[in-house]
């Protein structure tokens, strides 16, 4: 390879109370002109100071970095740094945020009228040319990152060098950036650095990914080449073999390095990034506290969970921002995640402590041990929340068929069943429909929805897999015509245009489970008196969700940019229990749409792990000899969540299991000499669901559909 960048056996060792301490340990990599190089691992891994030891930042202890030809031994304008806070000047303008840095480094060789063509050129390459007089705080947290970008390139980098540059967007920003960035790349050849903790970034923008190894003595595990042409579509990669291969390939390396290294960090280690500021090391942190209402040592106080931006975060969001985990001694970090899949692989490798998760998640990681350390969910965040968005064609086609009660559940399946009828006789492709992930009750309440009409879901249309903030695209690209996602992007997509909101996921399964707080087993296992901390906390943001008063407040709360990001309106829409269908007619009022605590909302039933298993099975996705009540005994963990309420003094049912589809209306569980309310739990179909026969549930259906098709595009 030509060496460009020369990253000459490198190590740093830090002066600590307790001794040397080497951070890095014979970092060797040699870096061509025009490649794009992410650096991943965990954190506490060195991926910061080695960025800060190529920018000249930090002098390294041993080795050094060579750059065409000359070692580097400071700063200088041939690197160019844009870190996670874009770092603008409040007082400047867009343009003259550019134009300082432009005038610091070309001062000499370019005249006035050059500069100035210059700045506006580099900030037509990340599309902010409309917005050159705006302050930064007139701007939105993706825009501002374009200008810190701009300011980079405008320099004219050897090397530009990014610290995780899109952390702090939110998802549908961050896509428009990787896409920006690839652009620019394509079109500058520069050579690029990057820090990412995001898989699905790495793969999609590298041409090689450095895998660390943990600290203290990190250094580089291993180099993934990514051979995919360029330019990449990461619509046509979300089904590559080969994209998918090298994605598993990097998960595989994390979770390997978070099982030799255990959970936790070195009490002693540098915080990821700390070198990049100064060469002194924090004080250690404190490693155990006392609750503030159970008297027990908390294993662990600091904890990063992590969250997708949709309605149903809300829980972690109110726990931390009304104080709720602060009360439990808890000192927590919320991240934001693009997809599921990122979120599965960053609590499997030990770079989340926890997460919100789809309730069929960690029942899926209890199958195949080999692609995730197994989980355990103890809390159910939330119960409904979901919805069936059509694109308005579709739905016109719909209602051109004549089928009566097209605004029900079985109504809409009857007249999409007749407009699939009607396309397979005139020989068009089949209809695609979105889910979030393939073990959902996105998935299965759709493919249950269909089924109940006759459409078989793996041979009628095609189902594939679409980050939740990006459906309203697919739709107005004509991707899909259809999509079962979480709010706020249903009604999203109906304040656009682009859609029209069919039924809810309530009108399928009445209150059925949708999203659960989830660890690794592992974790769990060492940290219990944190593990109840947490739920005790999430028990008290559901209740105080709950309450009518406080759902205007919460609104307010998500549409902030590090969480959901969305208009208040918007968010409303759901959370105060008003729908709207479509952009031309009046909402509708849906009470239960979201349910964060009453009906035992937050108990993780069993029976409902076990009826996701089911559907598992009746769609192919597990053996039929799978012992399924196991499965959700080892996964799904009631006595945790007991252990939680009453410690808090709550009721909570003393039964693990009960009937599904029995209650049309209210009813009342007894749980000892206290009644709890609960909810309607009826399907659209009238079925009921009783865990101790699965196979006679799984038969009763007409028309099984042939586990041999049976899939969903990821």
């Amino acid at each position: 390879m030509n060496s460009y960048l020369n990253i000459d056996h490198i190590g740093i060792t830090f002066p600590t109370d307790k001794g040397p301490l080497t951070v890095l340990e014979d970092v060797n990599l040699q870096v061509a002109e025009g490649e794009f190089i992410s650096l991943i691992g965990h954190s506490g891994c060195g991926k910061s100071t080695v960025l800060n030891i190529v920018a000249g930042l930090l002098q390294a202890t041993k080795g050094g970095v060579i750059l065409e030809g000359k070692e580097v031994s400071q700063p200088g304008p041939d690197r160019a740094v844009v870190f996670q806070n874009h770092s603008l000047l409040p007082w400047l303008s867009v343009y003259d945020n550019v134009r300082l840095a432009v005038d610091q480094v070309f001062k000499k060789t370019k005249s006035k009228q050059e500069r100035h063509e210059w700045t506006l050129h580099n900030l037509e390459l990340v599309h902010m040319s409309h917005a050159l007089d705006r302050r930064p705080d007139e701007i939105s947290g993706g825009m501002k990152q374009r200008v810190g970008i701009a300011r980079a390139l405008a320099m004219e980098p050897k090397v530009l060098l990014m610290d995780e540059p899109f952390g702090a967007l939110d998802s549908l920003t961050r896509t428009h950036m990787q896409d920006s960035l690839m652009e620019i790349q394509a079109n500058l050849n520069n050579t690029v650095i990057m820090i990412t903790h995001d898989v699905d970034e790495a793969v999609l923008l590298s041409d090689r990914i450095v895998m660390m190894t943990n600290g203290p003595n990190a250094t580089i595990g291993d180099i993934l080449h990514v051979e995919l042409e360029r330019p990449r579509d990461r619509l046509a990669l979300a089904e590559d073999p080969q994209y998918n291969h090298y994605r598993a390939e990097v998960v595989k390396f994390l979770h390997e390095r978070h099982q030799s290294a255990g959970d936790q960090a070195p009490s002693h280690a540098p915080a990821e990034g700390a070198a990049a500021q100064s060469n002194v090391l924090p004080l250690p942190a404190s490693t155990s506290r006392l609750t503030s209402d159970t008297g027990k040592v908390l294993e662990k106080t600091r904890l990063e969970l992590g969250f997708v931006p949709l309605t149903d975060c809300a829980p972690l969001v109110v726990a931390k921002e009304k104080g709720f985990f602060a009360e439990q001694g808890l000192d927590v970090a919320l991240s934001r995640e693009s997809s599921w899949a990122n979120i599965r692989d960053k609590v499997c490798t030990g770079m989340l402590d926890g997460a919100q998760m789809l309730a069929a998640m960690p029942l899926a990681s209890g199958l195949d041990a080999k692609a995730c350390e197994p989980m355990v969910a103890s809390f159910n965040l939330d119960l409904n929340g979901n919805a069936i968005t059509v694109s308005k064609e579709l739905y016109g086609q719909m209602l051109a068929t004549g089928v009566p009660a097209i605004d029900t559940a079985m109504g809409s399946a009857q007249a999409l069943k007749a407009v699939i009828d009607q396309g397979k006789a005139a020989g068009r492709k089949p209809l695609t429909f979105a889910v979030v992930f393939p073990q959902s009750s996105h998935n299965y309440l759709l493919r249950y929805w269909m089924a109940a009409a006759g459409i078989d879901p793996d041979n009628d249309v095609r189902i594939t897999v679409v980050p939740p903030p990006q459906v309203g695209h697919y739709l107005r690209a004509g991707m899909i015509q259809g999509c079962c996602v979480g709010e706020p992007w249903n009604s999203d997509a109906v304040a656009q245009g682009l859609g029209r909101t069919l039924i809810t996921t309530y009108d399928i399964w009445n209150n059925h489970p949708e999203k659960v707080f989830a660890v690794t087993r592992n974790w769990a296992e060492r940290n219990p008196n944190t593990h109840q901390a947490v739920l005790m906390a999430l028990l008290q943001a559901c209740e105080w969700l709950d309450e009518p008063q406080n759902r205007r407040e919460v609104c307010e709360l998500l549409s902030a940019g590090r969480y959901v990001n969305a208009p208040v309106d918007v968010l409303e829409k759901s959370l105060t229990g008003t729908l709207q269908y479509s952009s031309d007619e009046r909402p509708q009022r849906v009470p239960d749409y979201n349910v964060f605590h009453r009906y035992a909302a937050n108990f993780p039933w069993r029976s409902h792990a076990v009826w996701f298993l089911s559907q598992m099975r009746r769609w192919g996705e597990i053996d039929a000899g799978a012992d399924l009540k196991a499965i959700a005994k080892s996964v799904y963990r009631p006595e945790v969540y007991r252990a939680a309420c009453d410690a808090l003094g709550h009721p909570y049912p003393e039964v693990d299991f009960k009937t599904e589809g029995e209650h049309e209306g209210g009813w009342v569980l007894m749980s000892g000499d206290e009644p709890i309310p609960m909810g309607a739990d009826r399907f659209m179909d009238g079925r009921t669901f009783d865990a101790a026969d699965v196979e006679g549930y799984l038969a009763a259906f007409e028309s099984p559909v042939s586990p041999e098709n049976a899939s969903v595009s990821a």
